[in-house]
């Protein structure tokens, strides 16, 4: 796969498909990828419950909630990083939380609400930075960016907020 090419609707089968097969070459630990998928289901659920966006199932909030309070903490790969790993989590969630009031004000604002509203991404990079080393980071941070954030350009994003 090169640099942001993704020719799958996001959140698709086919897209959820070649996310973990991506993860499982970015990080080749089958714990890190099950943590970051997890963390993923979290971020989702948390920002539709805040947007009030999407219909949610109370047997998802129920099986995401499960995972968060047990999954989650068992998972070999978390357990062995959490102290590396948890405060990249507080600065993506603070991240997230300050791009949610800034989309309500100025159109640069807004700009930077995009780029802030990803923040939490960087677990991903942090995962892999933790498994292969700062080289192995610096090869795939692009095509984890792109990946994960070419489904949504920033006009159709700041068009949303209008």
């Amino acid at each position: 796969m090169q640099e942001g090419d993704c020719h799958f609707k996001y959140e698709s089968e086919e897209w959820n498909l070649q996310k973990e097969e991506l993860l499982y070459k970015w990080l080749g630990d089958e714990h890190a990828v099950i943590f970051i998928l997890t963390i993923g289901q979290i971020t989702e659920i948390w920002d539709d419950l805040i947007d009030k966006d999407k219909q949610l199932s109370d047997d998802h909030i129920n099986e995401v909630f499960m995972h968060m309070l047990t999954s989650l903490p068992l998972n070999p790969f978390f357990d062995r990083y959490k102290l590396q790993l948890i405060p990249v989590l507080i600065v993506g969630i603070n991240a997230w939380m300050d791009a949610n009031k800034l989309e309500k004000k100025s159109k640069n604002d807004k700009v930077f609400a995009y780029v802030l509203r990803d923040y939490i991404l960087e677990i991903t990079n942090m995962a892999v930075y933790l498994l292969k080393g700062r080289e192995a980071m610096k090869e795939y941070s692009l095509e984890i960016r792109s990946f994960f954030t070419k489904h949504e350009p920033l006009d159709i994003y700041l068009e949303k907020l209008k």
